[in-house]
């Protein structure tokens, strides 16, 4: 039985899904230097600053388990979390946008140690049409439906301004993708079984600020106690 007939993936609260995919990205790292082969729930937790009690609540989803004074045996651990997120399975993507952020994307190395593929960028400027990102040229928009076809692709990242991205979303649904990885700050409106990942950096700075805000806060009213 697989992680998600065994688990079911759309069961793990969102909040420990997010920490997760955090825990995938360091438990890689630590396995790509190769210094350490076990790690306890209090040295993960003191080098992303949260409760050990919160890394084994989170790892309480996984059928993987510490053994007491050693910890987490890294490369089972780190097995389930590729098999919970898929990144040993090949998937191809395609980005729509060859702006400086598509661009980024395109050229990004990373993918590579999840499983994915940039295999097109497209874009409707007849001057960026032929130029050379890295390996791939861009490409205009006719040419998707060929691509999709030839590398079966399911997923799409749109890199374009807020104003076209509804309409590069609907064009994307029309020839058969499945997944959309949006970085556009739109709200899209699709159907219900198309799969949006919404990547809006300003939300995320928001997230920052509000933070420093609380840091500010704390800090003011520390201060006026010692007065």
């Amino acid at each position: 039985m697989n992680l998600e007939e065994r688990k079911g993936i759309l069961r793990f609260p969102k909040a420990t899904f997010e920490r997760l995919k955090i825990y995938h990205s360091l438990l890689t790292q630590l396995q790509n230097e190769g210094n350490v082969k076990y790690i306890s729930s209090d040295e993960i937790a003191d080098m992303l600053r949260i409760t050990p009690e919160q890394v084994r609540k989170d790892f309480s989803f996984l059928e993987t388990n510490g053994k007491p004074k050693v910890g987490y045996y890294i490369p089972e651990l780190l097995a389930e979390l590729d098999e919970l997120f898929g990144t040993k399975d090949r998937d191809s993507i395609i980005i729509i946008g060859a702006g400086h952020l598509g661009q980024a994307l395109a050229n990004y190395k990373g993918f590579k140690n999840i499983g994915t593929q940039v295999v097109a960028i497209f874009d409707n400027d007849p001057a960026k049409i032929g130029q050379m990102v890295g390996e791939l040229m861009i490409l205009p928009l006719k040419d998707i439906p060929r691509v999709i076809r030839r590398f079966k692709v399911e997923i799409a990242a749109i890199c374009v301004p807020e104003s076209s991205a509804q309409e590069a979303a609907d064009l994307l649904v029309g020839y058969g993708i499945k997944a959309i990885w949006n970085f556009s700050t739109k709200i899209l409106d699709l159907p219900k079984d198309i799969i949006v990942q919404n990547e809006d950096i300003t939300r995320g700075l928001l997230g920052i600020k509000h933070m420093l805000i609380e840091r500010r806060q704390s800090e003011a009213e520390k201060s006026n106690v010692t007065k």
